[in-house]
This record gives structure tokens, C-alpha cells and sequence, in this order.
């Protein structure tokens, strides 16, 4: 995804800056990286240009080069002395479809919720660990038999995966959940306790 967007950026000829050094490169980043398979309704790369003619003007002349799928909804200026966007994540929303024939209700969700620990193995670079995520499960809602709404924690101090989730729901309600798509439909910053989407700076 960094790739197409280094390329729509030269074929929209936006005047982004570059690194100094050997090997320059634009200045870019995504606020939390796409899990593999996942869709997203909500995300945020920030860049940096040297010029442009108006936040309008950078959305349309990206989107004129976007293939089908991908495309900008919006562009702003991140006010001065703001965290960027990768350091100021801290929850995202994710939706996520069950495939299987399995149901599963508001009690069962009512129930998961008041365990005192929800744990889980999370896998690390050198070991797996059991770990805790019951803080970092904000919110679990159920809109369909087998659709769910979940807000959960992101970022460095606790990152909490939806399909690690599903999988400890699956494990409490005895069956074998499977995800037919997970859409990630916003991300949040947490200002004094509250959570704002990424591109809200009326709170800053």
C-alpha cells in the first residue's frame, strides 16, 4: 500500500517532500498499518508537501489517479505542534462478519463481557504469552446474529487484534467462530480519556 501511494503521488505530481541522504525517499506514513486481508472505511496517511493549491484541489488530483477501491475522502492540514497521526492512535473501530452457521447473542456478549480476564496467546518475535486483553476490548456490540461491532485499543500501549477476539469469544462460547471479512471503520486518538476520529482537531 506505501508503494501505490508513493506512485499515485508522482502521477498526481503532488509537491511532496523528500529525505535528504543517499537514498530519498517521500515523506509519508500511515497512521496503523492494515492487518493482511483486512478491509478499511477509515484510514490516515500523513504527508508532507513543500506546496499545494488547496486541501480540495490535493484530494482531487489524487483521486483522479486512484484505482477502483481506493479512494480519498478527505484532506486537511494537521495544525502545528499536533502528534502525528502513527503516534496519537490509541482505538479503532472494526466490523466483523462471522461465516459459519453459528449464532451468537446479546447474552452470550453480556456474559464474555463480565469475565474477569479474557486472555489470549499473543505471538512476539521470540515467544507466545498468554496476555490479558479485557481493557483493551472498549466496546463489543452485537448488530446482527453474526455481525459485530467492536471498539478496541490500538497503538503501543496496548494493541488488541479483533481476531483475537473472536477467537477468545469463540473459545467462551464453545464453537468455532471464523471471520467472513473484518472492515476497520475508524481510528481514534484519546484526548483526556475521550476518544476523537484522527482527523478531528477541534479537540487538540
Amino acid at each position: 500500500m506505501m508503494r501505490y501511494f508513493q506512485k499515485a503521488i508522482q502521477r498526481a505530481e503532488v509537491d511532496i517532500r523528500y529525505s535528504e541522504g543517499f537514498n530519498p525517499h517521500q515523506i509519508m506514513s500511515f497512521a496503523y498499518p492494515l492487518g493482511v486481508s483486512m478491509e478499511t472505511e477509515g484510514d490516515y496517511l500523513d504527508i508532507d508537501v513543500l506546496s499545494y493549491v488547496s486541501c480540495d484541489d490535493l484530494k482531487n488530483d489524487l483521486n483522479k489517479v486512484m484505482k477502483e477501491g481506493i479512494y480519498i475522502e478527505a484532506v486537511s492540514v494537521v495544525p502545528e505542534g499536533a502528534d502525528a497521526a502513527m503516534a496519537a492512535v490509541a482505538a479503532a473501530d472494526y466490523r466483523v462478519v462471522i461465516k459459519n452457521d453459528d449464532r451468537i447473542t446479546n447474552e452470550d456478549i453480556k456474559d464474555f463481557l463480565a469475565k474477569d480476564e479474557i486472555m489470549v496467546l499473543k505471538e512476539g518475535k521470540k515467544k507466545t504469552a498468554l496476555c490479558n486483553i479485557k481493557e483493551g476490548i472498549l466496546e463489543l456490540k452485537l448488530l446482527d446474529n453474526n455481525v459485530i461491532l467492536m471498539k478496541l485499543a490500538s497503538g503501543s500501549v496496548m494493541n488488541v487484534k479483533p481476531i483475537q477476539v473472536l477467537a477468545a469469544l469463540s473459545e467462551f462460547c464453545d464453537s468455532s467462530f471464523a471471520a467472513e471479512s473484518i472492515s476497520r471503520l475508524e481510528i481514534y486518538k484519546n484526548i483526556e480519556g475521550k476518544f476523537y476520529p484522527l482527523g478531528d482537531f477541534s479537540h487538540s
